[in-house]
């Protein structure tokens, strides 16, 4: 596509161009959004250089229209037409039909905001959690990134591309759609790419967990899938799934649907899970640290991002298994609980730090 930021449109027909990148614009939004309509969309924005400017003018509108937003009439305009915009992409309507009345509000509101500027903010910046602290960080673009504790996610947006890299522990994306701007998270060797989505990445230990809560994401640099019925490539090319280098075509790519989960190693080997237990995926936001058959070393990984009250496992307890729903931040409640089922001994080796040992 060709480079428009800062351009104007000049066309007689602009005000028509933008009330139909309006109806595309929540078309891509809607719930139901669909590789169809995505490569429809490709073929319109690529139809015209002046398509993929009114795409532009209306996305930033979007994003901007903060200013007016105080204004009931505006707030019921937005809520409405992202409603309508969903209800409507189930009927698979055209950009041909005429716009609806909440719709044709939020279009209005929108050209008007547009006017004849044109422009993307960019964002950086890493954000950062220490022990049992956990945050919420609302993106430019509207998109929400909630971090777990002692977690850290690195921000790099630009005009063609969010990019955010989880450098350590957990963290739950709320993703805005914006089909120009593909949304991605790093971690490790593997790339989630998501459209319009709810998911969490945990790194534990060489391990990558990736839980998809609504929508659906794709993940590159897996290197197999254990049920490849659940493994399908994406067809979208809109949605290059690595960056900044390109992906080499025989890169696999996992698809996850909602409920669905995806553990990858660190070899690459990955097991996809058909059906995540959600409730416990999203314990963490509420204060609960859920355990099925965890091995004691990443278990112990979790408890410790809660506590200052750090625990080590000695390699010959570290692959006993755990189950059980635990408080974050109770450190001694967990050990007690440990001690009393396994076999292990506890060893305080300072004021803050306790070791679990195999028993003799």
């Amino acid at each position: 596509m060709s480079n428009l930021k800062g351009s104007t449109p000049s066309d007689p027909d602009s005000d028509d161009r933008l009330e139909e990148a309006t109806q595309w614009f929540m078309r891509a939004r809607s719930e139901e959004v669909g590789a169809e309509d995505l490569r429809e969309l490709e073929d319109w924005l690529n139809g015209d250089p002046r398509n993929e400017l009114a795409y532009r003018q209306v996305t930033a509108a979007w994003a901007d229209i903060g200013v007016l937003a105080a204004t009931p009439e505006i707030m019921l305009a937005r809520r409405n037409a992202l409603d309508d915009a969903r209800r409507a992409a189930s009927r698979r309507w055209s950009v041909r039909h005429r716009l609806s009345r909440p719709l044709a509000l939020a279009a209005s509101v929108l050209v008007a905001v547009v006017g004849t500027a044109l422009y993307f903010h960019s964002q950086q910046g890493v954000y950062t959690t220490i022990i049992g602290e956990q945050r919420a960080v609302r993106l430019e673009d509207g998109s929400l990134v909630t971090l777990d504790a002692k977690s850290r996610v690195r921000v790099a947006y630009t005009d063609g591309m969010r990019l955010l890299k989880l450098e350590r522990g957990r963290a739950r994306f709320d993703v805005v759609r914006d089909p120009l701007r593909p949304f991605r998270v790093q971690a490790g060797e593997q790339t989630v790419v998501a459209l319009g989505t709810q998911f969490n990445v945990e790194r534990v230990a060489d391990t990558v967990l990736v839980t998809l809560l609504e929508g659906r994401v794709a993940v590159t640099g897996a290197a197999t899938a254990s049920d490849p019925a659940t493994a399908q490539a994406v067809v979208a090319e809109r949605l290059p799934l690595t960056a900044p280098k390109a992906r080499s075509s025989a890169a696999p790519v996992i698809e996850l649907t909602a409920g669905q989960g995806l553990e990858v190693q660190a070899n690459g080997s990955a097991t996809v899970v058909p059906k995540v237990d959600v409730q416990a995926a999203t314990a963490w936001q509420s204060g609960k640290l859920f355990f099925d058959n965890e091995p004691l070393a990443s278990a112990v990984e979790r408890v410790n991002r809660y506590s200052k009250l750090q625990i080590e496992v000695s390699p010959a307890a570290a692959t006993l298994q755990v189950s059980g729903v635990f408080t974050a931040g109770d450190a001694d409640a967990f050990v007690e609980a440990i001690s009393t089922y396994f076999p292990v001994r506890i060893e305080r080796t300072g004021t803050s730090e306790i070791r679990l040992t195999a028993a003799d």
